[in-house]
């Protein structure tokens, strides 16, 4: 089969111009299939010099001036950063690049490309840097989806894990639970043939209380972790706080928890697994006090049909790797943690139609705060 090539300029008339007008007209046609365009930088006076493709991936009128301030100025904060470090090292050191890019075009719409770059060195120096610059916002879309289904995947496995674990865990709790309240049953009774100080009365009441939430949170788990929907009802939100606040700092003079809640607000919701949430965000903050005096606020906002719950203390705060995955199941920032506490608060709170999201203070410590509609339907 004879190709289609021209091998010599007798093949196209015999005329360079000619030649150089077929060969043009060649890449004329491939720089528009892949959006490809070739771009000259001249140094040191950053004079630049564009083909029209380049024009039109910045969506600029061919032939506009070019000035190379406002053109970086297209460049997305990190992106113009990259670029101009990886653009002054190529100089210094007379290397080329390849760069993947974010910008803003003229018309206002975000494009994706990728830049690669060479370096032309005359008398020593770096005399001008050229190269190309494609149109890569297809392939980023498609690379961005790739990776959104792989982190889904990741996360709906890591449930899935955290789910066994949880009703594992739900099934082991319940006997010494209710072992407790059978001891319980037997110290009231005890109680009622010995006359008992006020105070020990109170405590083995007080025990006898905690012991029934708590067993009224392991069923709850239970029903969550085989897809159970919530148990919804209307109830106060500074109530429900006030009920896991008192569970929480049972016998532990080391944890003050301080609230700053509205009687008047109101929340649709299971109760008792919003009360989870509470207790796994204030033992997280009691962990992380590392046997110091543990001390933690919570602050209740509404606003329009959402209220926000935040829970904040005055520890060492969350690393910065782990903020970004601090929600994921078997992520723990304690040595001996099981790193399922938060990842269920994120669960129940995503299945009541919620966010959660975590934070470090400016003076210190952390918040974890969780938003969830006034009146939801259930999520999950």
């Amino acid at each position: 089969m004879r190709s289609e090539l021209p091998t010599s300029e007798a093949s196209v008339g015999g005329e360079p111009a000619t030649l150089i007008a077929y060969y043009k007209k060649m890449y004329d046609r491939v720089s528009a299939l892949g959006r490809i365009g070739v771009w000259e930088c001249e140094l040191p006076s950053e004079q630049l010099t564009w083909t029209e493709t380049v024009y039109d991936l910045f969506e600029i009128p061919h032939g506009t001036p070019l000035d190379r301030d406002a053109i970086v100025a297209m460049y997305e904060p990190e992106s113009r950063a990259r670029l101009e470090q990886i653009r002054s090292d190529a100089i210094r050191f007379g290397t080329g690049f390849t760069l993947d890019a974010r910008i803003r075009t003229g018309r206002g719409n975000v494009r994706w490309i990728r830049i690669t770059a060479d370096i032309e060195v005359e008398d020593g120096q770096s005399a001008r840097i050229f190269g190309t610059k494609q149109d890569i916002t297809g392939e980023r879309s498609i690379q961005d989806e790739v990776r959104s289904l792989q982190t889904e995947l990741i996360h709906v496995s890591r449930v899935h894990a955290m789910t066994a674990m949880a009703s594992t865990l739900a099934h082991e709790l319940n006997q010494p639970l209710t072992a407790i309240s059978n001891y319980l049953v037997a110290a009231r009774r005890m109680a009622a043939k010995h006359p008992l100080s006020p105070d020990f009365s109170s405590c083995i009441e007080g025990a006898g209380s905690s012991a029934q939430r708590a067993g009224e949170i392991i069923r709850r788990l239970r029903h969550m972790t085989v897809n159970h929907e919530p148990q919804r009802e209307r109830f106060g939100i500074k109530a429900a706080i006030d009920e896991a606040v008192a569970l929480a700092t049972a016998g532990r003079p080391d944890l003050a928890v301080a609230c700053a809640v509205d009687p008047r607000i109101q929340l649709s919701g299971d109760r008792v697994q919003i009360q989870q949430v509470l207790l796994n965000l204030i033992q997280n903050s009691y962990e992380a006090a590392d046997g110091s005096v543990c001390r933690v606020r919570i602050t209740v906002s509404e606003c329009e049909d959402e209220i926000e719950v935040c829970v904040a203390d005055q520890g060492p705060g969350i690393s910065p790797d782990l903020l970004h995955n601090i929600f994921d199941s078997l992520v723990t920032t304690k040595p001996e943690g099981m790193g399922i506490g938060l990842s269920v608060s994120r669960t129940i709170v995503e299945r009541h139609g919620g966010r959660i999201t975590a934070r470090n203070n400016p003076d210190g410590g952390a918040s974890i705060c969780f938003v969830l509609p006034i009146d939801a339907e259930d999520a999950g």
